[in-house]
């Protein structure tokens, strides 16, 4: 097997990243491997594989979105001989704000000269009785989560897609769950307090600043200080939801008194109700009621590879 491989999801960025995989390919030089995914999770599998089958150093390059570069973190975190790079061709692409990506085939080139440098760097987890994930970016429950579950799930998601207007799902379920959510309660246990929550809009346990294809949402994250950070948005009128919303791409919304934040190496809470969970910007479960989840981090767990010089 090459040293080098690509794992490449054609479908990501309403077919962004097929044609950025034929002009990325047009322009390689040196030996690689390649390999399409398929279906959800795919990514996870080849990664692994990936990694099981190699006791030489590994640099496993993701073209695609936040999801793809999700999937195969979480398959090589118990392999130190692993180093991922990222081309970005998603659509919110929340990734690529934060980390390091390439962006010129040169500056690929220059990495695989000598594989170096790279940075190792934290992963969040969420933890439930019944499962376990893990998150580069963030994960939570509540508005935002019911959001992507619905456009994910739409009829009507293919076919604007095809047309071009993906986007425009997303502002329609934003408008419709921004009139039908049913707000939820959940308590958060600290070392110092226990503190409960009544009429929350959403939670977010974030790794790095930037969800929702660049909204600000927890402008102190840092993904190498082996801490998280917790955004509770509650007690708030819808029509100040949509307003507050704006802030956030600025990271101003913090000064609201509905915005609430928290730091720390680990957060456990008690979910009052059922409510949709994300992880990275993809569906994860349905909460059960009075069921307790945590969320925590895990140092130094994956290796990032670091463009040498700037991208054009």
């Amino acid at each position: 097997m090459n040293k080098v491989v690509f794992i490449v999801n054609e479908y990501a960025g309403q077919g962004r990243g097929k044609k950025i995989w034929a002009s990325w390919k047009s322009k390689i030089t040196f030996p690689y491997s390649y390999y399409l995914t398929e279906f959800s999770g795919h990514a996870t599998e080849i990664a692994k594989n990936c990694a099981e089958n190699s006791v030489e150093d590994v640099f496993i390059i993701a073209i695609g979105g936040d999801g793809t570069i999700h999937e195969i973190i979480s398959g090589v975190t118990e392999y130190e001989h692993v180093r991922i790079g990222v081309i970005s061709a998603g659509s919110g692409n929340d990734f690529g704000r934060t980390f390091s990506v390439f962006q010129t085939a040169e500056q690929l080139q220059e990495y695989v000269n000598d594989f170096d440098p790279y940075e190792e760097l934290d992963l969040g987890k969420l933890t439930s009785t019944q499962d376990s994930y893990v998150f580069m970016n963030n994960a939570g429950f509540g508005f935002d989560a019911k959001v992507v579950y619905s456009v994910n799930n739409s009829k009507w998601k293919k076919w604007l897609n095809a047309l071009e207007l993906g986007k425009l799902t997303y502002i329609l379920y934003v408008i419709k769950e921004l009139l039908t959510f049913n707000r939820f309660s959940f308590t958060l246990h600290t070392e110092e307090d226990t503190i409960k929550f009544d009429d929350v809009w959403f939670i977010v346990v974030c790794n790095q600043p930037f969800f929702g294809g660049g909204m600000k949402i927890s402008p102190n994250s840092q993904p190498n200080d082996q801490l998280i950070e917790m955004t509770v948005v509650n007690k708030l009128a819808r029509w100040k939801l949509l307003f507050i919303f704006g802030t956030v791409f600025f990271g101003k919304h913090t000064k609201y008194k509905e915005v609430k934040q928290f730091q720390a190496k680990n957060f456990r809470i008690t979910m009052h109700d059922q409510v949709y969970g994300h992880v990275d910007g993809e569906f994860s479960c349905k909460t059960y009621v009075d069921q307790s989840y945590s969320f925590s981090v895990q140092s130094k767990a994956w290796k990032l590879a670091k463009p040498k010089s700037k991208g054009s």
